[in-house]
């Protein structure tokens, strides 16, 4: 029952974050559940849920803004990345051990944010690599459940107005959820729970009274030294992660 309870409390507080940065569950919540003994496909079926919920209400609610054509490109060849990355996972029951790169590679983006220049440095990359860059995401992704610091760092160098950055995560998480939980189902159903199912409601709830308000009174300015906060305190807890695992 105190497993439970504990799950519940950690939904709730991440999908706040969520809320506000179309992310959180998963970047949060699977260094915990790891930290805490769960197995790595036990913790996708404990979160995924939870994620997902959140994730389908955002794009919802953005479904004004237009998906271009080369969002579809990426995201299909993300979602083959993922399928191939957790499949080998799962079939040659292996376990990743890539969070030391992930997380300074995460906290040189924080710093690397800060320096005009070097964003649009960034965004010139990015623009001429897309495809490779969200197949490396979705790899990583399939293989840690932390393909989210990569599309963070992509969707704040391709955007810049809040809302088209929270669509885009929030439509690259909807994407990974619907494939990771797939996938599971069908090559390791057992990793699928209840409890995942039962405390979703819970990030919806988080959602419409907390966090969806903190997003709508957060100006660009804000919002913008907050995602860089967000992508530096991803940074720390993978690297932690990888310290204490």
């Amino acid at each position: 029952m105190d497993a439970i309870y504990l799950h519940a409390g950690l939904i709730a507080v991440l999908a706040v974050i969520q809320s506000v940065f179309g992310m959180g569950i998963l970047v949060f919540g699977t260094p915990t559940l790891l930290l805490l003994g769960f197995d790595f496909t036990v913790v996708l079926g404990l979160l995924l849920p939870a994620s997902m919920t959140i994730s389908i209400i955002q794009v919802h609610a953005a479904r004004q803004i237009a998906w271009l054509r080369q969002d579809k490109i990426n995201m299909g060849v993300c979602a083959v990345a993922i399928v191939a990355a957790l499949s080998l996972l799962i079939l040659l029951n292996w376990k990743a051990h890539i969070e030391l790169w992930l997380g300074i590679t995460m906290l040189a983006a924080a710093a690397l944010r800060y320096w005009r220049a070097l964003q649009e440095r960034l965004r010139t990359v990015l623009d001429r690599q897309q495809s490779v860059y969200v197949a490396v995401m979705g790899v990583l992704h399939g293989l840690t459940n932390m393909g989210g610091a990569l599309l963070a760092l992509y969707a704040t160098s391709v955007h810049k107005d809040k809302h088209v950055v929270r669509a885009t995560i929030a439509r690259y998480y909807l994407l990974f959820g619907a494939i990771q939980l797939s996938t599971l189902a069908l090559l390791k159903p057992a990793s699928l729970s209840l409890n995942g199912l039962l405390v979703a409601p819970i990030a919806a709830v988080a959602y419409f009274v907390v966090g969806n308000v903190l997003f709508t009174r957060a100006s660009a300015p804000l919002f913008d030294r907050s995602i860089t906060a967000f992508i530096a305190v991803y940074g720390v807890a993978v690297l932690a992660k990888a310290h204490l695992l």
